[in-house]
């Protein structure tokens, strides 16, 4: 049940791309009634979600590339449940929003359904180097999105969040592999490694990475610079799902991984974390930031 919320949006973005002769409003067509099988299959979840239950649900499993530690695990909590249902929601907006007329219509909701698929595949992972991978397939979509329909400055604005992004992934992947090898694990699947204890000086430096890589994407002060930019640039369908659907991703992350495999790290570091939230926050409020025109 929980691959059809990724799989539906890639076929579909399949299907528009391979499709001949597509006209530009069948394709805006096609791509809604998707992102709306897709809303559809999500509210089916919700309503069978059992929410007396602490823990994992609807649980996929299938393994992948076990010399890697790799595999195809899936499922459904609290935590994820809202925000899969956010990225449904929002996806389906954004589509229905897009300009009639937009040229290159094709590309574009390919695109878009792609970032739906990503996010995801995100938020319902359960093997850390499986989130990793749909971490990253939103960076190109979304890198494309800006730099082909964005505004004025949208070649600037594209590609400073791909470095930022990619600065991101980098941090998050190192403290996943060092997580691995400090463990001893062989698997990165993420409930056996929330029972590895590993020494606080370990968590912090793991945690220090995690902070970095999720507080660009969330953002946090000062690794927020690009945001303004892509925000700008974008257009509205877009910023709406960089606003909505994208930032959550970080925040998923630390809660996800941050709070949940380094707890005795996490506890000494919440009041800092907790200025820093609110220096984010004040900063974002005083500060000018360039308005969309």
């Amino acid at each position: 049940m929980l691959s059809a919320l990724i799989w539906i949006p890639v076929l579909g973005a399949v299907a528009i791309g391979l499709w001949p002769a597509l006209a530009p409003n069948r394709s805006r067509l096609l791509a809604l009634v998707l992102a709306g099988i897709t809303l559809g299959w999500t509210v089916l979840l919700a309503s069978q979600f059992n929410a007396g239950i602490v823990g994992p649900q609807f649980q996929e499993d299938l393994a992948w590339i076990e010399p890697l530690g790799l595999s195809y695990k899936l499922s459904l909590d609290g935590l994820s449940l809202p925000l899969v249902a956010i990225n449904s929601l929002l996806t389906w907006i954004a589509i229905y929003s897009s300009d009639r007329s937009i040229h290159r219509p094709r590309l574009y909701y390919i695109l878009i359904l792609l970032i739906n698929t990503g996010v995801a595949g995100a938020f319902l992972a359960q093997n850390l180097l499986l989130f990793f991978l749909f971490y990253e397939l939103e960076l190109i979509p979304l890198y494309l999105l800006i730099a082909i329909w964005g505004g004025p400055r949208r070649g600037y604005a594209a590609t400073k969040f791909l470095i930022y992004t990619a600065v991101s992934g980098i941090l998050i992947l190192a403290a996943f592999l060092g997580l691995t090898a400090l463990s001893g694990s062989s698997s990165f699947n993420y409930e056996p490694l929330l029972t590895q204890a590993l020494p606080l000086g370990q968590q912090f430096l793991l945690l220090g990475a995690l902070l970095v890589g999720f507080g660009i994407k969330i953002p946090l002060v000062p690794f927020h610079t690009w945001l303004p930019d892509a925000h700008v640039e974008a257009s509205t369908p877009v910023s709406v799902l960089l606003a909505g659907v994208l930032l959550k991703l970080g925040t998923y992350g630390l809660l996800r991984f941050g709070l949940g495999l380094f707890p005795e790290a996490w506890a000494i570091w919440a009041p800092w974390l907790a200025s820093w939230a609110v220096v984010s926050v004040l900063y974002g409020a005083f500060g000018e930031s360039p308005k969309k025109t």
